[in-house]
């Protein structure tokens, strides 16, 4: 794979200061919130799923607030196609990704269930330190502060689990970072039709570039997305480069692929046909429940000898009995009809118990080879031992990739609003693993180690609340003086424990983990 240059921020966007105040924002430049506000009401147009191959045919009209519900069905032939010849249906495969990802709830569920495994409340906010030198504790200090202060306003958890999610959707994310002093950061999501990736910034992550030909029959939102938008569509008029690359306090590109830049596939590609399949079975197996409810009836006339009209009954006596049946007996899912002959009835047999089964089975398959069999289908995992493996290994296919370059990415916006911020270490652990580490953060605090905000951010309560409310019950009110520790296993010793130690789950059978989780031994 060819090696692809490093991008040069300056080249083709306006020289820019920090953004460490509200003035430096352009005139007519929108805040955070009001992009997002502007974003949340117009996002369904935007996403141009109209123009999908054999996707949503129809949108929402903006204007006249209708909704169409209108979905064409794909040709598995052309799936197949596409999967054969993927560098050249980049666009075709997103489509179809984005069909299944609004119309399987369990390709949907996959989707989530990889993207917000990240956590981004997992980490370490590290000054500068140099170990050859003397460090200056009030600029040390200040710049923890001026940190922990914008980190406190930016909801990344939020922001980047919506990125993720279209990332494993669509295997790349391509966004404009909007942040304003006060009120947080906003990433905006941008057409991928328009956009490729142009090489990387200084800390390593994707720099996004994008056509500026998207804004020749959009000029509203050039005039109001403001900047970089607009310094980006002049010198690309200026230059005749219709791609032009985001500076880098903007840019935001995620890769879930990230070991090949140049080819962009959907994540879950694989399984589409499997998906498609499952959308078929159900689809079938509603129809036929549908259909099960039906009978057909009808009435036999039936003849004294072989003469015309020689009819054991009056037909005028039988068709008048037999209205009245009609309009008095039947319920509207069953026919009738009169013939010569006796009364007998038509039913459709229901088969929709082994086409559970079949269903079940189905999606069962999909979990086992796409993974989240052990959360998205609980039944799968033999005993807890293979649960945690299971997810472990689910974990580490999703946040190896993401963590990485979310974390290049937010200390390169830090640097570009901070005039000399502090390091944010993202580690890689999902939430799945959160209570684990927890434990042997624990641990480490109790041999000594400078593990103590960290441990408490894995509570849930940031590094700035942590410093506050250790100000206010020490400082403040004084509480270690006035208030006794509670007793627990931290503060006393356990000379009283009997038995040797628990073993690890991995030293136990299968026999031994079902001991263990069904709590055998206490009964």
């Amino acid at each position: 794979m060819p090696r692809t240059k490093k991008t040069t921020v300056g080249a083709n966007a306006p020289t820019t200061t920090k953004n460490t105040s509200p003035s430096t924002t352009a005139k007519k430049q929108p805040t955070a919130n009001q992009i997002r506000e502007w974003y949340e009401k117009n996002k369904t147009k935007l996403e141009r799923y109209e123009d999908a191959t054999s996707a949503i045919t129809s949108l929402r009209d903006i204007q006249k607030s209708t909704r169409y519900t209108t979905i064409n069905n794909y040709s598995k032939e052309d799936v197949k196609s596409y999967i054969q010849s993927i560098s050249s249906n980049e666009k075709n495969l997103r489509s179809l990704s984005r069909y299944l990802y609004y119309r399987s709830e369990i390709y949907y569920r996959l989707c989530k269930y990889y993207a917000n495994q990240i956590d981004l409340s997992i980490r370490n906010v590290i000054p500068k330190f140099d170990i050859t030198e003397d460090n200056d504790v009030d600029s040390t200090l200040k710049n923890y502060q001026e940190t922990l202060d914008v980190l406190e306003t930016l909801s990344l958890n939020y922001e980047f689990r919506k990125a993720a999610s279209i990332s494993l959707r669509e295997d790349v994310f391509y966004g404009c970072c909007y942040y304003t002093e006060g009120e947080g950061m906003f990433i905006l999501p941008l057409d991928p039709d328009y956009m490729k990736i142009a090489g990387w910034y200084a800390k390593g992550d994707y720099a996004p570039a994008m056509d500026m030909s998207y804004f020749r029959s959009r000029q509203e939102l050039l005039e109001y997305w403001g900047e970089p938008f607009q310094s980006m569509y002049n010198t690309s008029q200026s230059t005749g480069e219709k791609y032009q690359v985001f500076p880098e306090e903007y840019g935001v590109c995620i890769k879930f692929r990230s070991e090949d830049w140049e080819t962009v596939v959907p994540v879950l590609t694989p399984i589409f046909l499997s998906v498609i399949d499952l959308l078929d079975m159900a689809d079938y197996q509603a129809v036929q429940e549908a259909a099960s409810i039906y009978k057909m009836i009808w009435l036999e006339m039936k003849t004294l000898g072989n003469d015309v009209d020689d009819w054991a009954v009056n037909p005028d006596i039988m068709i008048k009995y037999f209205n009245r049946m009609l309009d008095d007996a039947l319920p509207p899912y069953i026919s009738a009809a009169i013939v010569p002959g006796q009364l007998h009835e038509i039913s459709f047999p229901d088969d929709s118990s082994s086409d559970v089964t079949k269903i079940e089975k189905a999606t069962k398959e999909i979990l086992n080879t796409a993974g989240g069999a052990q959360i998205l289908n609980l039944n799968s995992a033999s005993n807890s031992t293979a649960f945690t493996y299971g997810v472990l290994a689910d974990s580490t296919f999703s946040i190896s990739t993401l963590i990485p370059q979310i974390q290049a990415i937010v200390n390169r916006l830090l640097s570009s609003w901070i005039s000399d911020s502090c390091m944010v270490k993202f580690f890689d652990v999902s939430i799945y693993q959160k209570d684990d580490f927890r434990k042997a953060i624990l641990e480490s605090c109790q041999n000594g180690l400078p593990n103590k905000i960290l441990y408490n951010t894995l509570n849930g309560v940031s590094e700035k609340e942590t410093l506050a409310m250790n100000f206010l019950e020490e400082d403040c009110l004084q509480l270690s003086s006035r208030f006794k520790a509670l007793s627990t296993s931290y503060t006393q010793s356990g000379n009283n424990d009997n038995g040797k130690p628990e073993k690890d789950q991995s030293e136990l059978s299968d026999e031994g983990l079902k001991t263990r989780d069904q709590d055998k031994n206490n009964k």
